[in-house]
């Protein structure tokens, strides 16, 4: 359903999970492009295909130390009537000023990686014949192209290297290096700050609480989470549960020139809960707020005046786990000009209750049986409060609105908890 305010629009509010999520994507704007350096493209997006600028191998090269001939030479050979080659010369891996070019009926030393002279076809590996014989003597014709890396083999000229919306990893480099590129282009990493509300919260953990505060459990979890989801984070702070302090953070994020403004807390329907009128008085278009989903059902999307895209994840530290990996994560995948991500199916395990009416993220651990087959088990422990089960979970088990208890091998959709492994 959509609801109103007295300064912005109509919103989403109290949706499924698939409608609000697809409300918010429609909102994301791809960043532009810019050209990076190889060595520091790991983790990024490729903002265009890339074609092959040469050919690899650049040369027809040995793929053995041996001896390189032209294969006609051995045409006839028997061992009634051998055929005896000569060896001259050498040709040397990175050595121009080595040999170029071989008579017919003669060889020449090679190296592995050495040019093939012209005049040359074929490799025989030193295994076969020893550096201190003069000539090779053949008894049966040798065959074309043995042991020879042709022009363009591994990558031929113009050819099309890789797609557009290609996470840079490890094992592309050698690709890339191979081609003597220097940069390539990919898509500018999004910047967020990070905001934290909440007076009873403390960052100091090198002193014992105060009665009635507890440790901050999210403000170092969000800033390594969405560094982990490919953003760059600008900023994090902790502030008051006032609309002075929030404001204030917000302005000095807005400062940084960030893409995206995360905060937890402040986003429910308690007097305290300030988040929503704040960023109203600031000119922000609310576009979601709420959606049927447990646990993070308060999760809050809205635009800024300038572009600036801002989250308010609920303060629970559950809570704002999922509701950044459920709806922020997607969206900085397509802000990344990343293709969405693939959907996975596990089996349950044992039995399960869930909320009825809204979808149910449970903590749990989806494990590959020795068939192949995703196994899920959730846990027993499900409160938004609680870190331990969170801590020792690999993934969130989804589980439709319309079904509130599911029993064993019931196939389940599962998110992993580590965002960036698809």
């Amino acid at each position: 359903m959509f609801e109103g305010t007295k300064s912005s629009k109509a919103y989403l509010s109290m949706a499924s999970y698939e409608d609000s999520l697809a409300h918010i994507l429609d909102v994301a704007k791809p960043t532009e492009t810019e050209m990076m350096p190889i060595e520091t493209a790991i983790g990024r997006v490729l903002a265009a295909d890339l074609s092959a600028p040469i050919s690899v191998p650049s040369f027809d090269n040995s793929a053995m130390d041996g001896f390189a001939f032209s294969s006609r030479s051995t045409e006839g050979a028997s061992s009634a009537k051998p055929v005896t080659m000569p060896i001259v010369g050498a040709s040397i891996a990175g050595d121009t000023a080595g040999l170029s070019h071989l008579q017919p009926g003669f060889a020449a030393k090679i190296m592995t990686g050495a040019p093939l002279p012209d005049g040359a076809d074929t490799i025989l590996p030193v295994e076969f014949a020893s550096w201190n014989h003069e000539k090779l003597t053949f008894y049966e014709p040798y065959p074309t192209g043995k042991h020879v890396r042709c022009i363009g083999e591994d990558i031929k000229e113009n050819s099309h290297l890789l797609c557009k919306r290609t996470r840079i990893d490890s094992q592309h480099i050698p690709l890339l290096c191979a081609l003597g590129l220097q940069k390539i282009p990919v898509s500018r990493r999004p910047k967020v700050s990070w905001i934290t509300t909440g007076q009873e919260i403390s960052d100091n953990f090198n002193e014992p609480l105060v009665p009635g505060h507890i440790y901050n459990a999210t403000g170092l979890y969000g800033a390594t989470a969405v560094t982990d989801m490919g953003l760059e984070l600008a900023s994090k702070t902790t502030v008051r549960d006032t609309p002075q302090d929030f404001s204030s953070a917000l302005d000095d994020a807005l400062d940084r020139n960030v893409d995206i403004i995360l905060s937890t807390g402040g986003v429910s329907a308690g007097q305290y809960d300030f988040v929503r009128p704040v960023l109203e008085e600031a000119g922000a278009t609310i576009t979601m707020h709420k959606s049927r989903i447990k646990p993070g059902k308060p999760v809050l999307f809205a635009v800024l005046p300038n572009g600036a895209y801002f989250f308010g994840l609920p303060g629970n530290p559950i809570s704002t786990a999922l509701a950044l990996r459920a709806f922020v994560y997607p969206f900085v995948r397509k802000l990344s000009g990343l293709p969405p991500e693939p959907i996975l199916y596990a089996t349950l395990e044992n039995d399960c209750k869930a909320a009825t009416g809204r979808t149910t993220f449970l903590m749990g651990n989806v494990d590959i049986a020795p068939d192949g087959q995703a196994l899920a088990k959730p846990n027993a422990r499900q409160q938004s409060f609680q870190t331990t089960p969170f801590a020792h979970s690999n993934a969130w088990i989804v589980i439709p609105e319309d079904e509130n208890i599911l029993v064993a091998g019931t196939v389940v959709r599962w998110l992993p908890m580590k965002t960036g492994v698809y």
